[in-house]
């Protein structure tokens, strides 16, 4: 309360939004004066990214998205992802840092043979297993990163390496790279063959999904 009379609203608000939406949120409730302003358009501006119009706009979600405020705004991207790239890939933000969660769907990958009927039809089913497949995520222009090779459905004497979503899918890490916030670098994200010469079946991919890590989390 004591700073409020000492500092104008608009460097309150500058000294909120260079913290993060949680403490927002708290500090939201430490009083009626700090709640209007850890609320304001201009604090949750900061925490979304800068190009949210651009991402809206070009989505399929109405334009009265854009009227919210901008509070409600971004915890609607947190809770209630938004298809765009004409319905190719799903967008989101992550609650706690209001970083880019994107999952980009099947039918975006460059998937050999895909307009091959005999080896590839387009169906969802939620109950999906394959063989021995190889992954790997690098940076174009770099040195490959580590080649990883796995089974989503391992024998009972093998290790899980996949992980159940709440949505039925199984997940499973392909691997990580950083973002050094230099000039647009194309991510590349594989899943190929396995070295074992035998064709691949019931394989159903929804999509690859690209969301923040947290530092604590490594």
């Amino acid at each position: 309360m004591e700073i409020t009379k000492v500092l104008p609203d608009d460097c309150i608000s500058l000294i909120i939004s260079l913290t993060s939406p949680r403490d927002a949120c708290r500090m939201a409730l430490l009083s009626h004066a700090f709640n209007s302003i850890a609320d304001s358009n201009a604090v949750w501006q900061m925490f979304l990214p800068l190009d949210y119009i651009h991402i809206i706009s070009n989505s399929s979600s109405p334009p009265s998205l854009l009227s919210l405020p901008k509070k409600d705004l971004y915890f609607t991207l947190c809770y209630h992802p938004i298809l765009t790239h004409n319905g190719d890939m799903k967008f989101q933000l992550e609650k706690e840092s209001g970083k880019k969660w994107y999952m980009v769907g099947a039918r975006a990958l460059s998937i050999q043979w895909v307009d091959t009927p005999r080896h590839w039809t387009w169906i969802s089913l939620p109950d999906s297993r394959h063989t021995p497949v190889e992954l790997d995520v690098s940076i174009e222009g770099t040195a490959a990163g580590e080649v990883r090779s796995v089974i989503l459905d391992p024998p009972r004497n093998m290790p899980q390496q996949a992980k159940e979503r709440v949505d039925g899918w199984l997940e499973i890490e392909m691997g990580e790279f950083f973002n050094g916030f230099e000039n647009d670098r194309t991510v590349e994200f594989s899943l190929r063959e396995d070295h074992d010469d035998q064709p691949k079946r019931g394989l159903i991919v929804q999509g690859i999904e690209l969301r923040p890590k947290h530092k604590n989390n490594r």
